[in-house]
């Protein structure tokens, strides 16, 4: 006679496969890190960082003066139309600078409204994203226009602030003209 036929033994496997699985997904949610992968952005800790609302100077490339400007610009954003253009400079390198904004944005908590330029210093790249609620309004294609035409003369100089703060302040004219 087949064992596996008889009720106890069946059920007694499928019990047997669902405290598998259950301490599998508890070992792997315990060891699984609280940062994005191996080159992706670090997260950054609560309290750390600047001073300045979103405004990441992870590459160290920023004045003090354009960590408040940007912030400055930041807060005039929230407070009148509740969105934000959140900065992040970084030597990430990698290929694909979209996923490294796409980890940043959600690890800094940014809204549906928000956007999120990268400055990839030691890639030589720089990529701006819009929210989800904004992609009908400023599509993908006005994010690669936007961040070429504000960003690309002073970041090949080496003006990080500066083309920080030209796209920022064109997207910010664009906000107050669309909101």
């Amino acid at each position: 006679m087949n064992t596996l036929k008889k009720p106890v033994v069946a059920w007694s496997i499928v019990i047997v496969v669902i405290i598998i699985a259950v301490a599998i997904g508890l070992f792997r949610g315990r060891t699984a890190p609280n940062t994005p992968a191996p080159g992706g952005p670090a997260a950054p800790a609560p309290g750390i960082g600047s001073t300045y609302t979103l405004v990441y100077d992870d590459a160290n490339v920023l004045s003090n003066s354009d960590e408040r400007k940007l912030g400055k610009i930041n807060d005039e954003l929230i407070s009148r139309y509740d969105c934000a253009v959140a900065v992040v400079t970084c030597n990430y390198g990698g290929s694909d600078l979209y996923d490294y904004a796409m980890e940043y944005a959600e690890a800094i908590n940014l809204g549906r409204t928000d956007f999120i330029v990268v400055l990839d210093i030691s890639g030589e790249n720089y990529y701006l994203v819009q929210g989800t609620n904004l992609v009908d309004w400023f599509s993908d294609q006005d994010c690669v226009d936007y961040a070429r035409d504000y960003m690309e003369w002073d970041f090949a100089r080496g003006n990080y602030g500066d083309a920080a703060l030209n796209l920022s302040e064109a997207l910010a004219d664009w906000i107050a003209d669309n909101y």
